[in-house]
């Protein structure tokens, strides 16, 4: 068979298949009775009543609080910890847990690189940022340890494993 006479055949099946579809479309009725739809009855709205707004000295005072405790850029004024961040401090012997920074650094990229390598070796890490002396400082910790002695022989293993002098530190959530 001819590719011209294929191509006439291929065109008539498919023009006959759209008159198949398309012509029974055009002599159907439309199904179902139309709708009609009432309008809608009017009704009677009432009023909202005014709510008060709230105290705005007692909002004030909260925010006057909060100001004392937090910085203008988001960090704890106490330890310096960003507002969210686990909080991991030399002086937090009483927590009750502890864990050991490992860095302290300006750059993140090399804060992350750090925590992706003790990741890598199934330490449980987490980085938090913290203002010191007005620089803001991302710091990279693992832990926490339920014994502070387990935390001291984690700073020493990680002391000759990483090449770093670790801290160990009071950890609180």
């Amino acid at each position: 068979m001819e590719i011209k006479t294929r191509d006439r055949i291929v065109g008539g099946v498919f023009l006959v298949a759209l008159a198949v579809i398309v012509v029974p479309m055009l002599f159907d009725e439309p199904r179902g009775p139309a709708l009609e739809i009432e309008p809608m009855a009017e009704l009677d709205i009432e009023r909202v009543p005014d709510i008060p707004l709230p105290n705005a000295s007692t909002a004030e005072a909260k925010r006057d609080e909060l100001r004392e405790v937090i910085d203008e850029d988001g960090f704890l004024v106490e330890s310096g910890t960003r507002v969210g961040d686990v909080t991991i401090d030399v002086d937090l012997d009483d927590s009750g847990y502890w864990a050991v920074q490992l860095g302290s650094f300006q750059e993140e990229e090399r804060a992350d690189a750090l925590r992706r390598r003790l990741q890598n070796d199934g330490q449980r890490t987490w980085v938090s940022q913290a203002k010191i002396d007005g620089e803001v400082m991302t710091r990279v910790a693992v832990g926490p340890f339920n014994e502070r002695t387990l935390a001291e022989t984690f700073r020493d293993e990680a002391a000759k494993q990483y090449e770093v002098d670790g801290v160990v530190v009071g950890y609180k959530p």
